[in-house]
């Protein structure tokens, strides 16, 4: 390759909850009557967050299908499908650094874990590309909400011949959620081994946004969970409007 020179661009923002979130966590703890299950926390602060691993897998898996370069089963990502690069596969990683016809880096894309920063009151007001809701501290946001960013939601599996709960396996279970309005953090560090393939590469990570915004992150999503809505984005210093990214 020519042309390489080793630089990062940064992706930041918020991450502002439109429907409660389920990202599973260990329930090691839980007992009978409590929540058959949790969010992943923070062992230390007790807080919920959003690994990096569930924005980065939930994204390849959207621009996956998007690109249409759905690995076989079993199969790892190539970066190589129908004799073109798969750019999807050489921004998330591959297993195949061998043999290649062309030069391979590391993995291109860092996805950091979010952490909550706060949480807004009106949600319905928020719109554009700008967070324009003041955002509560963590501390009068879990003084508001009487918890630690948390809230159980009750699930039953219906039958879908009687439209009632199923007798067997159909009982209530409690599923804890990250409630609508909470704040997250997002940091994406896009590390550039090659300058003529920044641009490619860039456009993969703003349109992943945006599939995935249009989508939904975490479990439950086709049952309403999981909705979220990226605010305040800037690439580098450069303010990002995922309303101007095509589709």
């Amino acid at each position: 390759m020519d042309n390489v020179k080793y630089s990062n661009v940064i992706f930041s923002g918020k991450i502002l909850l439109l429907s409660g979130l389920h990202i599973g966590g260990s329930d090691s703890g839980v007992k009978i009557g409590g929540i058959d299950s949790p969010v992943i926390k923070n062992p230390i602060s007790g807080l919920p967050y959003i690994p990096g691993s569930s924005l980065k897998g939930k994204m390849r898996f959207l621009l996956e299908h998007y690109y249409q370069v759905v690995p076989s089963s079993g199969d790892i990502s190539s970066p190589m499908h129908n004799g073109k690069r798969n750019e999807v596969a050489i921004v998330f990683g591959h297993m195949e650094h061998a043999n290649l016809k062309f030069q391979s880096y590391p993995t291109r894309v860092i996805f950091r874990d979010s952490n909550i920063t706060g949480a807004v009151e009106n949600i319905g007001s928020c719109e554009g590309p700008v967070l324009t809701q003041p955002v509560l501290d963590i501390a009068t946001a879990k003084m508001k909400m009487n918890s630690l960013f948390v809230e159980g939601k009750t699930e039953v599996a219906i039958d879908r011949n009687t439209g009632t709960v199923k007798q067997k396996g159909g009982g209530l279970r409690q599923v804890e959620r990250v409630p609508a309005g909470t704040v997250f953090d997002l940091e994406i560090v896009l590390r550039v081994f090659d300058n003529n393939e920044k641009d490619e590469h860039l456009k993969i990570i703003k349109q992943g946004l945006k599939l995935l915004q249009n989508n939904a992150l975490g479990g439950y999503g086709s049952r309403g969970g999981g909705r979220v809505k990226f605010f305040d984005l800037k690439v580098d210093d450069q303010a990002l409007d995922l309303n101007d990214i095509a589709l």
